[in-house]
């Protein structure tokens, strides 16, 4: 069983949210919803598998992030049963975030580089 993340920023701007939520859900078809409340954590099922979307920086007091994390604050973890399904489910994710040509996307298998849309692997 492996966590399979994807780093996210923007290509200009701040991300927004609620629309990285609503763009995750709709793409995996899955409702996401807050855990704990105010704590901007979210988390969905899909099937055996648990997505969660989090600001990790507001939810751990990180007040000075280093690279590549200051320009990716937040992170899509998709908690996989099965490590193929889980990797399927991330990659079909990066896929469609990527095809928007609005993020910045680091795409990780439990902290390993597995791609990105800009970042060179050499320098993870």
């Amino acid at each position: 069983m492996s966590d399979f993340g994807i780093l996210v920023g923007r290509v200009e701007g701040a991300v927004d949210l609620p629309r990285l939520l609503e763009e995750v859900g709709e793409t995996l078809g899955v409702r996401l919803r807050e855990m704990p409340e105010g704590s901007r954590r979210f988390w969905g099922e899909l099937g055996d598998h648990r997505v969660y979307v989090n600001d990790e920086f507001d939810v751990n007091g990180v007040d000075e992030p280093t690279e590549p994390y200051q320009s990716h604050p937040y992170e899509i973890i998709v908690d996989a049963a099965d490590d193929v399904d889980g990797k399927s489910i991330a990659v079909r994710l990066y896929e469609v975030m990527k095809g928007s040509g609005e993020y910045q996307l680091i795409l990780l298998n439990e902290g390993l580089f597995l791609g990105s849309t800009h970042f060179p692997e050499e320098e993870w």
